[in-house]
C-alpha cells in the first residue's frame, strides 16, 4: 500500500483505541494522529518513505540504524530455503514490518513514556508530523491551499502546534501505555495492508515453516522470511492500485463516525 491508505487505516485504528481508552476530544485527536503516524512507521526501512523524511536528521538517522538492524537480523536468522543474503536483502518489508517487531516497539515506547514524559512528547510529535505529511493529500485542494499544506515546512509546523495543544490538554500525559498500544496496532495494520498486496509480509518471523517451493514437504529445511498474504491470489493488488483510494476514503469516513459521539459531547456540555 501507499502512504495515504496506510495513514488512513492507522487513523481509524488510533481513533477506535482512543474512543475506548481516552474518550475525550484531546484523547481522540492524539489517538487519530498517533495511529496515522504509527501506520507509516514500518516504512522507515525505505529511504524515500514519508516517515523517513518526517523529522529531518532524527528520522533519517533512525532509518539508517533500523535498516542496518533489519539486514543484520536477516543474515543471522535466515534458513536454507530463504533467499541468499546480499546487498540490502531483508531491509524493506523485512524485520521492521513483522508483528513481533511492532509489539517490541510498542512495549518499549509504553515503558519509556511512563519513565519520562518527554519521550511521549517527542514520539507524538514525530508521529504527528508524519501523519500530516501524508493526510494533507486527502484533503480537498481548497482546504490544502488555504492552510498552505502543500509547502514542505507546513506539516512540521502544524505538528508543533498540535503537540503544544495536546500537552496543554494533558492528552499526552494521560495516554500512558495506550500510546504504546496504538503504535503497535498501527504498525500491524500497516503490515496487514501490505499483506493484501502482491508483495506480502513475513508475518510468521521468527518461526520456522516449510517454504512455498516445498509445499509443506517433510524434507524442507525451512524458511523464516517467506512472505505471506491476507487475501487469496485473485484479490491481491499492486501497491498504488485504485482500490487504495476507496480504502483511504472508507477509513476516514468510519473514523469520523467513531469519533462523532465524543466530539458532540464536547459541544453539548455546558460552558
Amino acid at each position: 500500500m501507499m502512504n495515504g491508505a496506510h495513514a488512513a487505516t492507522g487513523l481509524l485504528t488510533g481513533t477506535t483505541v482512543a474512543s475506548i481508552a481516552q474518550p475525550t476530544p484531546p484523547g481522540i485527536a492524539l489517538g487519530a494522529l498517533a495511529g496515522a503516524g504509527a501506520a507509516l512507521l514500518p516504512d522507515i526501512d525505505h529511504d524515500q518513505s514519508t516517515i523517513t523524511k518526517s523529522a529531518g536528521p532524527l528520522t533519517r538517522g533512525a532509518a539508517e540504524l533500523l535498516q542496518t538492524l533489519a539486514r543484520w537480523t536477516y543474515r543471522r536468522t535466515r534458513l536454507p530455503h530463504d533467499p541468499r543474503a546480499s546487498g540490502k536483502t531483508g531491509e524493506h518489508r523485512g524485520l521492521i514490518h513483522t508483528p513481533v517487531f511492532a509489539m517490541l516497539v510498542g512495549a518499549a515506547l509504553a515503558g519509556a513514556t511512563l519513565a519520562s514524559k518527554w519521550v511521549g512528547i517527542v514520539a507524538v510529535y514525530v508521529l504527528t508530523s508524519a501523519a500530516l505529511r501524508s493526510l494533507r493529500w486527502s484533503l480537498p485542494g481548497g482546504v490544502r491551499g488555504a492552510l498552505h499544506l502543500q509547502r514542505r515546512a507546513a506539516p512540521p509546523l502544524y505538528a508543533l502546534l498540535a503537540i503544544a495543544a495536546l500537552v496543554y490538554a494533558r492528552a499526552v500525559a494521560d495516554a500512558g501505555v495506550w500510546l504504546g498500544a496504538i503504535v503497535t496496532l498501527g504498525m500491524i495494520v500497516h503490515s496487514v495492508g501490505d499483506g493484501a498486496t502482491n508483495s506480502g509480509i513475513p508475518f510468521v518471523w521468527p518461526l520456522k515453516r516449510s517454504c512455498d517451493r516445498c509445499r509443506g514437504g517433510s524434507g524442507c529445511p525451512g524458511a523464516r522470511w517467506d512472505r505471506q498474504h491476507v487475501l487469496p491470489r485473485s484479490l491481491r493488488f499492486p501497491a498504488g492500485a485504485g482500490v487504495e483510494k476507496f480504502v483511504e476514503a472508507g477509513c476516514l469516513v468510519v473514523a469520523a463516525f467513531v469519533a462523532w459521539p465524543t466530539l458532540t459531547s464536547l459541544l453539548a456540555s455546558p460552558v
